[in-house]
């Protein structure tokens, strides 16, 4: 790489990744709270499919955050050198 120190880039890029399992992390505690906070409510006065749905609509909010947040990984990782990213 022209005069890119690519150390420094490596240990950035890993910080990075640490942050982005962080806030996918901090994302499904959260998301979980409050999945558990209104199943426990209103879990006697609703009727099991409603719940089922409900949990399924949670897996899949999670599932597109994780991807979502991969693909930026994946593409700051593509352009850091290119856009010299961490200088």
């Amino acid at each position: 790489m022209d005069g890119i120190n690519e150390a420094k880039y490596k240990g950035a890029f890993a910080k990075d990744t640490y942050l982005i399992a962080g806030a996918i992390a901090l994302l499904i505690i959260i998301e979980g709270y409050v999945v558990y906070n209104v199943l426990s409510l209103a879990g006697p006065a609703v009727s099991s499919s409603i719940i089922g749905i409900y949990v399924l609509f949670f897996g899949l909010v999670v599932g597109i955050e994780i991807i979502g947040y991969w693909q930026v990984r994946h593409s700051i990782k593509q352009h850091m050198f290119d856009f010299k990213y961490y200088d």
